[in-house]
């Protein structure tokens, strides 16, 4: 039987536009997050210029000025604050469940403690300027702050870049190219508020050795201070108050109005609240439920597979959309973090749960680890008939010698076989530490793959009517490494988009009767250069954009292969 539209009430219809409306506010909130960091960015990096003179935190902080403290600087930057704040409080007051990662729940404390921590120091320089004239360049706001008011400034300083680091890493962790560059980021990440904090104090201490005749802040101001202060305070304290009201009214909403089923592998179900994501009543309830992201639609480790009742659910919003786009998913695959259930679900979710994935000592691969890598095909040519004319031992010592001069070739450029495919083999670069992608020692591997190919023409050219001849398909770029198999025999694999590529790449080798075909991101990574090779874009099988790619005809080619550059991403 064919299922009926089920007919929303107008109340209800209200609701779930305004809900469809909401899920846009995570963009919002990221670009005032990001613009927030730039003033604070700017700020750390003005407090380590105390290290240079105090001269040159002067200079700066009137360069900052003129961009902060315009109309336009202003508008954005507090329109930014109240956005960011607003939507922060109001995700909290929505939250229909508190069990979350430890890393959320820091992220939520530090982000609380910025305006208690904050709204002093914004008052006594910002606010003072604004309604009083105060002058609040660094020698004043410094003699203000040292001694007394140093410990908590520094801990504002180190709550507010804890907050960002930790939203920044989320955000970015999904990213191709951030686990390259994640060493150098931690380095800035811990040198930047050091060199901050040591600024401002170097710099202080330098300003509470100088004389001046009057004190840094007035009786008049500091009683104006004062009460600027206590309002401020009293706004702050009143918005945490509505989110909380708000937070046990939303509460205290979904006990009173009973929620849709959902039920869950294994026969287990549970009722929704209503208004919370699917990702949100699946921790609530204490079912594992991936979301490397932490539910904010920048991946698609939550995704499940609608079971019974995806016709019914409202159609994915445009972060969705793309995220199932990105990875091909098929109609009845939803994002847990993005669908609000209204009526009854049957689901699975299809990503094992993060927290099951192996702890320090065990197998990093077990469920799958994404990763940027080279992967390398080679096929002998016409193998299937040159062994027709040997003798069945001779055949299995000849593929036996060609794999293992190949193997050797591989390893010692730091790849490894990923498996033996007929008379071919799959090989992946990259999977050991510290080689980058592994798009440099691919190119160099394949290299030594043909020189170790006329070796073995010449040890069999007694046996073989013709000579041996190989082709060698490579490519750059994300894929999916896993065990798969059962006990003792799982091997690492590869999987996902990358592989398929470096396979037809392999292929068109016969076709373009050459013998290697390496795309344009491998070559580039590798800082290498083909000077024989052809470069031309080609279409595969399966890809509606077209690839560029390198192809060597020939060994000179490959030999000509020039390797005196180095990269850093290789």
């Amino acid at each position: 039987m064919t299922p009926q539209p089920v007919a929303i009430p107008p109340r209800r219809l209200v609701w779930a536009r305004a809900l469809r409306r909401s899920r846009d506010a995570q963009t919002w909130r990221l670009a005032s997050g990001l613009l927030l960091f730039a003033f604070s960015l700017t700020h750390f990096l003005n407090h380590g210029l105390g290290h240079v003179s105090l001269e040159a935190m002067e200079q700066m902080q009137d360069v900052r000025r003129a961009v902060w403290r315009s109309w336009p600087g202003s508008i954005l930057l507090y329109g930014s604050f109240a956005l960011h704040a607003g939507l922060a409080l109001w995700k909290l007051a929505r939250r229909r469940s508190w069990r979350l990662p430890p890393w959320d729940g820091a992220q939520i404390a530090l982000g609380l403690a910025i305006p208690l921590l904050a709204v002093g120091h914004v008052v006594g320089t910002r606010g003072l300027n604004a309604c009083c004239g105060f002058d609040d360049r660094y020698t004043t706001t410094l003699r203000i702050l040292w001694p007394d008011l140093a410990p908590s400034q520094s801990l504002l300083l180190v709550v507010v870049w804890l907050h960002a680091m930790i939203g920044l890493h989320f955000w970015l962790r999904a990213k191709e190219w951030y686990r390259a560059w994640s060493p150098a980021l931690l380095v800035a990440a811990v040198l930047i508020p050091t060199l901050s904090i040591t600024g401002y104090i170097e710099s202080a201490r330098r300003v509470a050795a100088m004389t001046f005749p009057e004190p840094a802040l007035p009786g008049e101001l500091l009683a104006s201070s004062a009460r600027i202060l206590e309002w401020a305070r009293i706004g702050i304290w009143s918005a945490f108050g509505l989110t909380a009201a708000g937070a046990i009214g939303w509460r205290l909403w979904g006990v009173l109005r009973s929620g849709p089923p959902i039920a869950y592998p294994g026969g287990r179900t549970v009722r929704a609240t209503l208004g919370a994501t699917l990702l949100e009543t699946s921790r609530a309830a204490g079912i594992p439920h991936a979301a490397v992201c932490g539910g904010r639609g920048r991946c698609t480790t939550c995704r499940v597979q609608v079971l019974e009742g995806a016709d019914r659910l409202p159609a994915p919003n445009p972060t969705e959309a793309a995220a199932l786009a990105r990875i091909h998913a098929p109609a009845a695959v939803r994002l847990a973090c993005q669908i609000r259930p209204a009526h009854s679900l049957t689901v699975r979710p299809l990503v094992p749960m993060r927290e099951l994935e192996p702890t320090s000592g065990d197998d990093a691969y077990r469920w799958g680890v994404e990763r940027r890598i080279t992967i390398m095909f080679a096929d002998l040519r016409g193998f299937t008939r040159l062994a027709e004319r040997l003798y069945p031992y001779d055949a299995v010592f000849l593929l036996n010698r060609y794999f293992e001069v190949m193997s050797e070739a591989i390893e010692r450029h730091d790849g490894e076989v990923d498996k033996f495919l007929g008379d071919g083999i799959m090989a992946l670069f990259g999977i050991a530490p510290g080689r980058g992608a592994g798009s440099r020692d691919a190119l160099l591997a394949a290299r030594a793959m043909l020189e170790g190919l006329d070796a073995l023409n010449a040890e069999f050219h007694a046996t073989l009517r013709e000579q041996l001849r190989m082709g060698v398909g490579v490519h750059t770029g994300p894929a999916v490494l896993g065990r798969v198999g059962g006990g003792s025999r799982a091997g690492l694999t590869a999987l996902g988009d990358s592989v398929n590529i470096a396979s037809r790449l392999e292929a068109l080798n016969k076709e373009l009767d050459s013998v290697l075909v390496v795309s344009s991101a491998t070559v580039e990574a590798a800082g290498l250069t083909i000077p024989g090779a052809e470069i031309r874009d080609i279409a595969l099988r399966g890809r509606a954009d077209t690839l560029a790619v390198h192809i060597a005809r020939d060994r000179a080619a490959v030999e000509a292969m020039d390797d005196s550059a180095t990269t850093v991403s290789a």
